[in-house]
């Protein structure tokens, strides 16, 4: 498995792709921004944090901010898709909690993505050309309230059909015990955790745990752990914390593994978020 890292940089970003070359394990990345993500033709599967879905014609899957997810092409049928990414912050506020109410993930412990099969009737294809197209012509319009304006659309077809279309249920699930350590994982960032202490709380051995664990994420415990609370520290330092603040909070020992794992994960330092931050708001 391969991990990309994708940072979000508030404006939406559109894609339509065509691929017929194969790969044998999942691509997996990570991102801060809402994805949609359209499966229009191929043979594909698409795995999120341990949950593996085989990819239908037609078929949908939601995702919220910083999940772990990555798509493997099994043959070399043409593998054609829509990808769009977006900070909520480019949507009107009087619209907003409307417009990303389909997406899953707002209660703790509650799943982050959503898949959905058989969307034909809803003729969401219409919408995401449309949406590209404009993207497309930007340059040529310079005026991107047309691009803002489609994305309302399309989220509000999608947000009418979750209300009447169910989720489709996986095509594969990891081991009970590898679901219990991610979710536990997200829900105690701030503490000290070793492979050790959850080697002795789950009863599993650290060897078939990291093993188990990248097969469902694409990277190990310890990785997944850093990620995650690089994520929730960046999040900390834009609204107003100093870094050392922010990485006291989230479970570092000391500022300079705090600062060695933010170059890492994000690929610069802790005092270019900081920065932005003192040069204005992210379009919050």
């Amino acid at each position: 498995m391969n991990l990309e890292r994708n940072i979000a940089h508030n404006l939406e970003d559109t894609a339509f792709h065509i691929t017929t070359i194969p790969n044998s394990s999942f691509y997996i990345h990570y991102h801060t921004f809402y994805e949609i993500y359209y499966f229009a033709a191929g043979d594909a599967d698409y795995l999120v944090e341990g949950k593996e879905y085989h990819l239908t014609p037609n078929s949908l899957i939601l995702l919220s901010p910083n999940m772990f997810h990555g798509v493997r092409v099994n043959s070399d049928v043409p593998y054609i898709r829509y990808a769009v990414h977006f900070d909520p912050g480019i949507l009107p506020p009087e619209r907003r909690n409307m417009l990303i109410s389909s997406f899953p993930g707002n209660q703790k412990n509650s799943p982050r993505e959503a898949f959905y099969e058989h969307t034909e009737d809803y003729q969401l294809e219409i919408y995401l050309k449309h949406l590209v197209s404009s993207e497309r012509y930007q340059p040529i319009i310079s005026d991107k309230q047309y691009s803002t304006i489609f994305l309302e659309a399309l989220l509000a077809q999608i947000s009418m059909m979750s209300q009447t279309l169910r989720p489709t249920r996986i095509t594969y699930s990891a081991p009970d015990t590898i679901t219990d350590i991610i979710r536990y994982l997200n829900n105690h960032l701030t503490e000290s955790i070793s492979l050790d202490s959850l080697s002795s709380q789950f009863f599993i051995s650290k060897y078939y745990m990291n093993r188990a664990f990248k097969k469902a994420t694409g990277t190990t415990v310890m990785d997944y752990l850093t990620y995650k609370r690089i994520v929730m520290a960046r999040q900390l330092m834009l609204n107003g914390d100093s870094a050392s603040a922010a990485a006291q909070k989230c479970g570092f020992g000391d500022y300079s593994s705090f600062y060695r794992a933010y170059r890492k994960v994000m690929g610069y330092s802790p005092s270019k978020d900081l920065q932005n931050c003192l040069d204005g708001p992210q379009a919050k």
